[in-house]
C-alpha cells in the first residue's frame, strides 16, 4: 500500500514538473519587441523639458522602448539640428522624435528622412505637406489667452513690453502672433525690448524698467528667459525701496518659474501639458512603427497658472505630474 502512494506521488511529481518545464519554455519563446527611438529636443538638457522628457520615459517604460534624449550645446540651434538628424538616421533607430529649432529650415531633411524612418514632431513643427504626426497645444490660442489675462488683470491703457524672441521656432512664433494679435484689440500699447544675458546687465534693465515706470508688464516667449527676469526682478524689489511695481508673464515652466509665481514676482504663465506631449510622442512613434493608424494633429491642452489656480487639482497635476 505505501508503495503504491509513493508511486501516485512520484508519477503527480513528474506530471506537475513537465508542466511547469512546458511553461517556462513556452514563456521564454516569447521575444519582447523593443524599439530604439531618439528624441532631438531644440534646447540644451535643462529643467525646461524635464516635464515632457518624465512623460516620455513614462510611456517608454510601457511600450518597450529604448530611449535616446539628445540635446543641444546652443538653444534653437538649426545647424546643430541637422547634423544630429543626419547622424541619427544612419543609426540603429526605429524612428526619431525632434522639436525643430527652425520651422523652414528643417523641413526638407526632415522630409526626406520620414520617407526612410518614422519621424514625429512635437512643441514646434515644421513646413510640410507630408503626414507627420504633431504632438502640441494650440500655441496660438495659448498667446491669446496670456494677453487675454493681462488685460484682465487690470491693463486697458497700459504699456506692455514684449521681450524680442527668435521666431524661427514655430511654437515660439504662434504664441507671439496669438498675443499680439489679442493685445492689439484693446487700448493697450505695446513695444518690443532686448533682454541681456548677463545678470548683472539684466539686474539693470530691469531696474531701469521698474524706476521709469513708462512699462505696466513684461512679457517673455522664452522660459530660461522669463525665469532670468523674474530673479532679477525680485533682487530689485528685495533691495531698494522702489514702491511701485511691474507684472510679468511668460509661457513655460520650471520648479524656479513656480516658486516666483507663489511668491508674486511673476503673475501669470500660461502652460501646455508638457508631461502628455511627451507621453503621447512615445505612443506616436510607436503606432508609426508599427504601421498603425495615427492621428496628424494631436492637440494638448493648455491654461493660464498664478498664484491664485496654482494648486487646485488639475493645475496640479500640470505642475507636478506623478510618475508611476
Amino acid at each position: 500500500m505505501k508503495i503504491k502512494k509513493k508511486l501516485i506521488f512520484l508519477i503527480l511529481f513528474v506530471l506537475v514538473l513537465s508542466s511547469s518545464l512546458l511553461l517556462v519554455k513556452e514563456s521564454s519563446g516569447k521575444s519582447v519587441v523593443v524599439y530604439n527611438v531618439s528624441v532631438i529636443i531644440r534646447g540644451k538638457n535643462s529643467e525646461i523639458w524635464s516635464r515632457i522628457k518624465a512623460g516620455m520615459e513614462q510611456a517608454s517604460s510601457e511600450m518597450n522602448v529604448n530611449l535616446r534624449f539628445i540635446s543641444l550645446l546652443e538653444e534653437n540651434n538649426a545647424m546643430e539640428q541637422k547634423n544630429i538628424l543626419e547622424r541619427e538616421m544612419n543609426s540603429d533607430i526605429d524612428a526619431i522624435i525632434i522639436s525643430p529649432a527652425d520651422y523652414n529650415e528643417l523641413s526638407s531633411l526632415i522630409e526626406n528622412i520620414n520617407k526612410k524612418i518614422p519621424i514625429v514632431l512635437f512643441e514646434s513643427t515644421i513646413d510640410t505637406k507630408q503626414d507627420i504626426p504633431y504632438i502640441s497645444c494650440d500655441n496660438y490660442e495659448l498667446g491669446k489667452s496670456l494677453a487675454e489675462e493681462v488685460i484682465r488683470n487690470g491693463n486697458s491703457r497700459s504699456n506692455i513690453a514684449i521681450v524680442k524672441s527668435d521666431l524661427s521656432c514655430s511654437s515660439t512664433k504662434e504664441r507671439y502672433d496669438g498675443f499680439i494679435e489679442e493685445i492689439s484689440k484693446s487700448k493697450n500699447t505695446y513695444e518690443l525690448i532686448e533682454m541681456p544675458l548677463d545678470d548683472s546687465k539684466l539686474y539693470n534693465k530691469i531696474r531701469t524698467l521698474i524706476d521709469e515706470n513708462r512699462t505696466k508688464a513684461i512679457v517673455s516667449f522664452d522660459p530660461s528667459l522669463l525665469e532670468s527676469i523674474g530673479k532679477a526682478k525680485k533682487y530689485v524689489i528685495n533691495n531698494s525701496e522702489i514702491k511701485h511695481n511691474i507684472e510679468l508673464y511668460g509661457t513655460g515652466c520650471t520648479s524656479t518659474i513656480i516658486s516666483l509665481i507663489e511668491e508674486n514676482i511673476i503673475s501669470s504663465i500660461s502652460m501646455q501639458n508638457e508631461f502628455n506631449v511627451g507621453y503621447l510622442s512615445i505612443k506616436s512613434a510607436v503606432l508609426k512603427i508599427e504601421g498603425k493608424k495615427n492621428s496628424d494633429k494631436i492637440n494638448i491642452t493648455s491654461t493660464l497658472i498664478n498664484s491664485r489656480n496654482m494648486y487646485s487639482k488639475e493645475n496640479q497635476k500640470m505642475l507636478f505630474p506623478i510618475i508611476r
